[in-house]
């Protein structure tokens, strides 16, 4: 068996192929429980998913240690049905996904939208309207964040962001997308949470992110996270 063969037990990240090149891409979570042929079932995904995308065709990636690197895998496929009642080895009956394989096993460079959610000691910070809001993700195609209802946003609203990888700085142009406010009666009421999308993405911005990206993904992935 080739050690970039998917086996149960392996988490995966599915995208579906009409986002691919979105910048608003939705990376959805699951976890293979039995692969036979070219069909695998794997679980419920976050978010979960209902019988109104059968048939949509995705990308499914993943990670795998080859010797000291981390390479992502991925192959194309097609979602095919919802089981309701899978049976676990535990005895238990679970929601579960069934895909099916319609290409090759290669490395796959999608790294491009994987979000990651930054660790508390990461290099990376955003600024907005020159003041430092608190990353809950980020990919290379935009990020989400927390800040104090004081600043004022509106979505569609063009902003210019600043972006700290690794010590440096990088002016990048965002749109605001989505603008979501905490129940009334949340600890976090006077927050609001806005998500946001680099429009113009300098090179030297995409290779020093990526990079951090990339290490996030390291050290999930050692820790058993991803």
């Amino acid at each position: 068996m080739k050690n970039s063969d998917i086996k149960a037990g392996q988490r995966l990240d599915l995208v579906f192929e009409k986002e691919m090149q979105e910048a608003g891409a939705h990376v959805l979570k699951a976890t293979v429980y039995d692969v036979e042929g070219g069909l695998l079932t794997i679980s419920q995904t976050t978010p979960p998913l209902n019988r109104r995308y059968l048939n949509r065709r995705m990308r499914i990636t993943y990670l795998v240690r080859l010797e000291n690197r981390i390479v992502r895998f991925g192959f194309p496929a097609v979602f095919v049905d919802i089981l309701s009642d899978y049976a676990m080895s535990s005895g238990a009956a679970v929601e579960a996904l069934v895909v099916k394989k319609t290409g090759r096993v290669e490395s796959s460079d999608f790294r491009m939208y994987f979000r990651v959610k930054p660790p508390e000691n990461s290099d990376i910070c955003l600024f907005c309207q020159e003041q430092k809001v608190s990353l809950l993700d980020i990919s290379l195609g935009g990020a989400k964040f927390s800040c104090p209802k004081t600043v004022s946003v509106q979505p569609g609203q063009a902003l210019e962001t600043s972006l700290l990888v690794d010590g440096r700085i990088f002016r990048v142009d965002a749109r605001v997308r989505n603008i979501h406010n905490p129940p009334i009666d949340s600890a976090a009421k006077t927050f609001q949470f806005v998500s946001v999308e680099f429009m113009e993405r300098d090179s030297k911005m995409e290779t020093a992110l990526g990079r951090a990206i990339l290490e996030i993904e390291r050290a999930l992935l050692s820790d058993g996270k991803l």
